[in-house]
């Protein structure tokens, strides 16, 4: 964390590149922007971008909560980054993005790569500042992180940074595969329950993407069982569905333990041989944010758990 911390502060000023770096243009999902000058009032308006601009050492004015009620809409991974660059930004709360507060906020840089929204919105936002979305060509939900961070980092001229962000990261990755061969070829996913159904996920979803790389395998019926949104949803009889190596739950403390006391999930050789991790709501949501900063802390918490669970694999009959 003291190095990351460093890394932030050797890139507090200027806050978003040099004047000579501009003007340059964005190509993104809903078009191409030209941003005149270097950003001094950046408004993130997607549900996880802070993180992308903590990372690249700039402090964003206004924010949006994804969940958490966190101060600042700023979760454990990041506060610490945050606090170095002087960081306390406006939050705007609720899933529908609120133009008069993003009006408030006077902006010169709005930034949506982890949010839908429609060219009419894009068409009103970008009357008050310059607008980027996410990549051109991929899904909204389904953003490869490195992709996100090198589309951000070109529109605040911090190139240099995001690739050393990405190497840093990607050979923690690597490191972690290496030092763990009995992660190689073992099935594990992620997966969620709400109410009275399973939710599963593709493969290019972020944690499902993040255990692949570390060598697991992704059920191949997942991805086929998935609808365009990168998920799928079955009811409680079809439990088996999950009854994988390893199975990684994004689920809150009573979810857990609904899904624990379900006799079809206790005659899992899942349940039996206690291959289950129940991420507590600080790694749930590192997992769902898929950050630069949020990825290295649920590494960090993810070796040991994934290490106990394949230890108990059962060869079976």
């Amino acid at each position: 964390m003291l190095r990351l911390v460093l890394t932030v502060l050797i890139c507090l000023l200027p806050l978003c590149g040099q004047a000579q770096d501009y003007p340059r243009e964005v190509t993104h999902r809903l078009g191409v922007t030209r941003i005149d000058h270097a950003p001094e009032r950046i408004v993130t308006i997607g549900y996880h971008e802070q993180d992308f601009l903590y990372a690249l050492g700039i402090a964003p004015v206004g924010v949006h909560e994804w969940f958490g009620n966190k101060p600042y809409a700023s979760w454990v991974w990041a506060d610490e980054p945050r606090r170095a660059l002087g960081g306390r930004p406006a939050v705007q709360y609720g899933y529908e993005i609120d133009i008069e507060w993003v009006y408030a906020q006077k902006p010169d840089l709005i930034i949506a790569s982890f949010y839908n929204l429609s060219p009419s919105l894009y068409h009103a936002l970008s009357q008050i500042a310059p607008v980027i979305t996410g990549p051109a060509g991929e899904d909204v939900w389904s953003v490869p992180w490195t992709d996100e961070l090198r589309l951000i980092a070109r529109a605040t001229a911090r190139e240099p940074q995001a690739e050393a962000v990405i190497a840093r990261i990607e050979n923690r990755i690597s490191r972690m595969a290496q030092a763990n061969p009995a992660f190689r070829g073992q099935q594990a996913t992620t997966g969620f329950y709400a109410s009275d159904h399973f939710v599963g996920y593709d493969g290019r979803s972020g944690a499902n993407a993040l255990l692949q790389q570390l060598g697991f395998v992704q059920p191949p019926v997942f991805d086929a069982l998935a609808q365009s949104t990168g998920q799928f949803s079955v009811s409680r009889e079809r439990i088996d569905l999950f009854d994988r190596d390893v199975v990684l739950w994004l689920v809150d403390p009573a979810s857990a333990d609904a899904i624990r006391q379900m006799p079809l999930y206790r005659a899992t050789r899942l349940a039996r041989d206690g291959r289950a991790i129940w991420a507590d709501p600080d790694l749930a949501a590192a997992l769902s944010f898929m950050t630069p900063l949020s990825i290295p802390y649920a590494l960090d918490r993810l070796e040991p758990l994934l290490q106990a669970a394949t230890r108990q694999r059962d060869p079976g009959p």
